[in-house]
C-alpha cells in the first residue's frame, strides 16, 4: 500500500531527483514547513523569512512612541483604564474559578457517600476523588492578584506598559535575526541537496 511519499512513485513512476524532493518537502527540517503542502507543490530555490516579527516590532515601536509621546493626565488615564481592566480580567477569572469549585465540590460529596457495588469498584470512587482534587483552582492565586491589581497606581500600569513595549522591540527583533539565520540555513541545505542529485 502506498504511502504519501511513494504514491507517486508507485502510480506513475517517478525519477530519482523527484522523488527525493517529495520526500524532503514532506519530513525533513529545511522543508517541515511544507508538510502540509499539496505533494505538487514544489520546494522553493530560496526560503523567505516570515514578516511577522518585523511588523511586530514596528507595532511595538509605534505603541512605546504614544506611550512616550503622553502627557501626564494621559498616563494616568492610561494607567485606569489598563487598571481596570486587569481588576475585571481577575474578578471574571475568580468568578470561574469559584463557580468551577462549586461544582467540584457538589460532585465530590455526591462520589464521597457513594458506595461502590464491589471492592473491584473502589478504584473507580479512588479515581474520581483524585480527578476532582487535581481539578480544583487555587483561588488564593488568583485573590493575590486581584489584591496587587486594585493596589497599584495608575502610573504603576503605565510603566508597565512602557517596559513591556521596549521588551516587545527586543524580542521581535531578536526573533526577526533568528528567523532570518533559520531562513538561509534552509536555503542552503535545499540547494545543497539539489547539487547532490
Amino acid at each position: 500500500m502506498p504511502t504519501g511519499y511513494t504514491v507517486k512513485l508507485m502510480e506513475h513512476g517517478q525519477s530519482f531527483p523527484d522523488f527525493v524532493m517529495g520526500c524532503a518537502a514532506r519530513a525533513f527540517g529545511a522543508c517541515i514547513t511544507m508538510r502540509d503542502d499539496l505533494n505538487e507543490t514544489p520546494i522553493p530555490d530560496k526560503f523567505e523569512p516570515t514578516d511577522y516579527h518585523v511588523k511586530a516590532a514596528v507595532e511595538a515601536r509605534g505603541k512605546l512612541a504614544t506611550l512616550k509621546g503622553m502627557t501626564d493626565d494621559e498616563k494616568i488615564g492610561f494607567g485606569l483604564s489598563k487598571k481596570k481592566a486587569v481588576i475585571k480580567h481577575n474578578q471574571e477569572w475568580l468568578e470561574r474559578e469559584n463557580r468551577e469549585n462549586g461544582r467540584l465540590d457538589e460532585m465530590e460529596s455526591q462520589v464521597r457517600v457513594w458506595i461502590p457495588p464491589t471492592k473491584d469498584h473502589q478504584g473507580l470512587k479512588d479515581f474520581m476523588l483524585q480527578q476532582i482534587k487535581i481539578s480544583r483552582g487555587d483561588t488564593g492565586y488568583i485573590q493575590k492578584e486581584l489584591s496587587d491589581a486594585q493596589a497599584k497606581n495608575p502610573m504603576d500600569y503605565y510603566v508597565a506598559g512602557v517596559s513591556a513595549a521596549a521588551r516587545d522591540i527586543n524580542y521581535h527583533t531578536e526573533e526577526n535575526e533568528k528567523e532570518t539565520g533559520r531562513v538561509s540555513g534552509r536555503t542552503e541545505w535545499v540547494q545543497q541537496l539539489r547539487q547532490s542529485i
